[in-house]
């Protein structure tokens, strides 16, 4: 494992060359959060999204520092997720980035949806959340690329990639160029020959991991490792 540098969209990134893990970005706005300490911060970072037996906790010793948004198989409506309360502090034509590494500890099943990325304002509902560029799961560990601006609407589109319990995955979404947004797994591009696209490249989004279901028994368990976004000053 090395470290390794390349310059893109006007900033300087630092990656491990094997996990492809951003370690740094020279970047005015560069934020990382490693899930380290006694209990998630709630008054400077992230806002939890709580449904009825939906769980957000960091895993108990967990190396690194981990977060763990939940599911049980109550037959109720659930949700487990982070994101930052509806404080949209990003700006996508900024060089904005999003990357986390995450796993399914608990493979998504019948109903489980989850959601890794960005957006616009939280609604409890997946599918209404207005504005969205995300890496998504429904009811398995097929890993599927989002983006919706309120007029272009991509949905579902395959990575090729299926998660298992073992598996660790870093994604990354470059928003640099709004018309040609791209998704990245460990390093390689994914769902490249599908053009992602937002009409506005001022849009202002915050970062979120989300698990939920409208009802029944599903269960999955989402571990999330890191989150890093960066882009220009505005």
């Amino acid at each position: 494992m090395s470290t390794k540098a390349r310059y893109e969209n006007g900033l300087l990134r630092f990656y491990e060359s094997t996990t492809h893990e951003t370690v740094n970005v020279m970047a005015p706005v560069w934020q990382k959060y490693d899930f380290l300490g006694p209990a998630l911060d709630l008054t400077n970072t992230f806002t939890v999204r709580d449904t009825a037996e939906g769980d957000e906790a960091l895993v108990a010793d967990a190396g690194n520092g981990i977060i763990g948004l939940s599911l049980t198989a109550t037959s109720e409506a659930q949700l487990a997720g982070i994101d930052w309360g509806d404080e949209r502090q990003f700006i996508l034509e900024r060089g904005l980035n999003f990357e986390a590494r995450f796993r399914y500890s608990v493979i998504p099943t019948t109903g489980a949806i989850v959601a890794i990325g960005l957006c616009g304002d939280h609604n409890a509902t997946a599918d209404t959340v207005a504005e969205n560029i995300w890496f998504r799961s429904d009811a398995s560990g097929a890993l599927k690329c989002e983006s919706d601006d309120t007029t272009t609407d991509t949905d579902d589109v395959a990575t090729g990639t299926t998660l298992t319990t073992s598996d660790w995955v870093v994604a990354r979404i470059d928003c640099a160029v709004p018309t040609d947004i791209k998704f990245y797994l460990n390093g390689a591009r994914v769902a490249a020959s599908q053009t992602f696209s937002h009409a506005t490249a001022g849009l202002k989004v915050q970062p979120v991991a989300r698990i939920n279901k409208a009802s029944g028994t599903g269960v999955g368990t989402v571990e999330l490792d890191y989150i890093a976004i960066w882009q220009k000053r505005s």
